[in-house]
């Protein structure tokens, strides 16, 4: 991926809600939205930076 493209992720990893956000932020990447469908999905808009 090229600096300030942006990627979508789609989990269903509970455990997911903690660790893409820390995960971006140690890889110093933005995270655009983060957006829960049901109990077991969540989607998550990431931009590199």
């Amino acid at each position: 991926m090229d600096q300030g493209q942006v990627i979508k992720v789609i989990s269903y990893d509970l455990g997911a809600v903690e660790d893409v956000p820390a995960w971006c932020r140690m890889q110093g990447h933005e995270l655009l939205v983060m957006n829960e469908e049901g109990l077991l999905i969540t989607n998550f808009y990431i931009k590199k930076c």
